[in-house]
């Protein structure tokens, strides 16, 4: 061979090596991007996977807390151990609601804060109930007690009612309630009777009357025992 083919021959295997070394970063590039696609993938993936695990640990703490007959105050999850921030208590509450296994899952709006319970294992009534004495709005738990057992069953309620779980009042706090009651207009169908062994009663005339309402408390305090 010759000094000017052997020239043109190295001239053309440069060449060659050129394009072969210009070609190379393209396709790491490409591998490269295709790489950090799949990642952001798995990445999403694992951040929607630590969603749901906070969904589902939210919901069975809610269970545990209301098999204890217990309310959850919804500002709990701001604190540990979960650390959630406002705007990821809201979504995961909204998505508790969408969910089908968490259709036991049921929200009360307080004053100010979202309660959360599950009636798997206590009623809706009891669980405002208990709304209501967390947020001490004692007038109204006594009220919608009294009218809900009038309206319902219907019957007087037993004043020993309210010093008993949920309510747990004081008898000062309720003889208080009682006098309070008297001067609210929004109140005034709530009304006493007492049976003849002085056993206090309550019941709303808007749903019974006064003279049914005295006879009931009579035979549940006195005429039932004298007639098991």
């Amino acid at each position: 061979m010759d000094i000017k083919s052997e020239h043109n021959n190295n001239l053309s295997t440069d060449k060659e090596n050129k394009t072969t070394i210009q070609e190379m970063p393209e396709e790491n590039n490409i591998e490269i991007n295709e790489e950090s696609k799949e990642d952001d993938i798995k990445i999403q993936e694992e951040i929607e996977e630590v969603e749901k695990d906070k969904v589902e640990l939210i919901g069975e703490y809610i269970r545990e807390k209301s098999f204890e007959c217990k309310t959850v105050n919804a500002e709990e999850f701001l604190e540990e151990p979960f650390l959630l921030e406002v705007d990821e208590l809201l979504s995961s509450i909204d998505e508790l609601k969408e969910r089908q296994e968490f259709k036991d899952i049921y929200t009360i709006k307080g004053n100010e804060v979202i309660y959360l319970f599950s009636d798997k294992h206590i009623t809706h009534n009891y669980a405002k109930n208990m709304v209501m004495v967390e947020e001490r709005d004692l007038l109204k738990l006594v009220a919608e007690t009294v009218r809900n057992e009038s309206k319902s069953y219907p019957r007087p309620t037993d004043s020993k009612l309210f010093f008993k779980s949920p309510f747990k009042l004081k008898r000062e706090e309720f003889n208080n309630v009682l006098e309070l009651l008297k001067g609210e207009q929004e109140y005034t169908d709530i009304k006493e009777t007492k049976a003849s062994n002085k056993a206090l009663y309550l019941y709303s005339d808007k749903y019974m009357t006064e003279m049914h309402a005295n006879s009931l408390a009579e035979w549940i305090e006195v005429e039932s025992n004298q007639n098991p």
